[in-house]
């Protein structure tokens, strides 16, 4: 069994968007599923294409929502992964209309411990409040879902 464990949402007085879960899945299998385009696409959208290297460029698609395009910004396998998304679809990232999103993990209770941090709403010119709101219900659905996809590969 998995669980989910919210360590805080939305933290408007810091400007980020931040949850941790726990999942019971060795590190490098949770490295796979943020790391791996046909392993992204199963939890997070529909589609993923990523160049995984720092500079790459990526793409992650949601039949409701469009597409979203994002550069790497870190790898530090198999502790940290980092990109910078735009929050308009079809644009390319740039300082205005983007956040950095973050990921963070660490060994944890025979599983990992992982850690989402989005940033940089500070220098969005966007409307921050609601896309921290929506983005806030989206990192809860979108890692609910990825524990259950983990958790489902780990009973197969």
């Amino acid at each position: 069994m998995i669980v989910a464990d919210l360590q805080s949402l939305g933290c408007m007085s810091e400007l980020n968007v931040t949850r941790t879960v726990h999942i019971n899945a060795h590190r490098s299998a949770v490295w796979a599923a943020i790391t791996e385009p046909e392993l992204i696409s199963e939890w997070f959208g529909d589609t993923a294409e990523l160049d995984l290297r720092v500079g790459g460029a990526g793409v992650m698609g949601w039949s409701e929502w469009g597409n979203f395009r994002f550069v790497v910004e870190e790898i530090d396998e198999p502790n940290a992964f980092a990109f910078r998304w735009a929050r308009d679809t079809d644009a390319d990232p740039v300082k205005g209309n983007s956040t950095l999103v973050r990921f963070v993990l660490d060994d944890q209770d025979g599983g990992t411990r992982l850690t989402v941090l989005e940033t940089g709403w500070e220098e969005f010119e966007g409307d921050v409040a609601t896309g921290m709101k929506e983005n806030s219900a989206g990192w809860i659905a979108e890692l609910d879902e990825l524990v259950a996809f983990l958790d489902k590969q780990d009973s197969a």
